[in-house]
């Protein structure tokens, strides 16, 4: 059973904004928790991004994805695990060597400094895919659903925390995984009619009831006229 409240089920995703306008977003919107850095506020203001969050007592998804050979993946997730980051995201596809390295050194670094461990999650298929996709652009047969189970239990073999799914695989793999192994959630829309760049969607109710540990949500709250009341709305939404 998932005991968290609310608040603390929403990772917002923070694209977009340079560093004065998030922080004056998240005075705005005291109750969120958690937020999503990703490549493109990352690649804007670097680490600091981080440091800043820590002190704003946020706790941090460092969602930059990671695929390279096992050598790189280790050493970037022993550096990252230093910041006090609290979530890393690592696509599953790089395979188990660089995920189970990648594991071992985040364990290592966050030790050095007496910090609580990262978790680790592999991404399996974007929710920015559909299966036409796959079959046009990498000539791929699998149906997605299959591709994810398959790309989730390497995750989970490989000794990591949980893995980034669409809301359309979370029934089965919550079927086949305990609340221990997060299922991390973006595709969530308010009105799943608005897709932008997403192909496999749900609602915040739909999502945490099929399964989901946590949510990413950006748009819906961040382009609402009072993302306040957008945030405790879906709260309540799926408390």
């Amino acid at each position: 059973m998932n005991l968290l409240y609310p608040e603390e089920k929403i990772i917002l995703a923070i694209d977009g904004f340079n560093v004065n306008e998030v922080i004056t977003f998240l005075n705005n919107c005291p109750k969120i928790k958690w937020v999503k850095v990703g490549l493109e506020i990352f690649s804007k203001e670097g680490p600091e991004i981080i440091k800043i969050f820590k002190r704003m007592n946020k706790n941090i998804f460092l969602d930059l994805k990671f695929y390279d050979i096992p050598n790189t993946m280790s050493s970037t997730c022993y550096q990252v695990s230093k910041l006090g980051v609290d979530i890393i995201s690592l696509h599953a596809s790089s395979g188990s060597k660089a995920l189970k390295v990648s594991k071992e050194a985040s364990l290592e670094g966050a030790s050095e400094l007496n910090l609580p461990p990262p978790l680790l999650v592999g991404v399996t298929v974007l929710t920015s895919f559909s299966f036409s996709d796959l079959k046009k652009d990498f000539n791929n047969e699998i149906p997605i659903e299959e591709s994810v189970l398959r790309l989730a239990e390497l995750s989970f073999k490989s000794g990591l925390d949980g893995c980034v799914c669409s809301p359309c695989e979370l029934k089965k793999l919550r079927s086949i995984y305990d609340s221990n192994f997060q299922l991390i959630t973006p595709g969530i829309r308010l009105d799943k009619n608005i897709k932008h760049d997403q192909q496999r969607v749900m609602t915040p109710h739909e999502a945490i009831i099929n399964g989901a540990s946590k949510l990413v949500i950006g748009r819906a709250i961040t382009e609402s006229k009072d993302p306040n009341k957008v945030f405790l709305d879906i709260c309540e939404s799926i408390s």
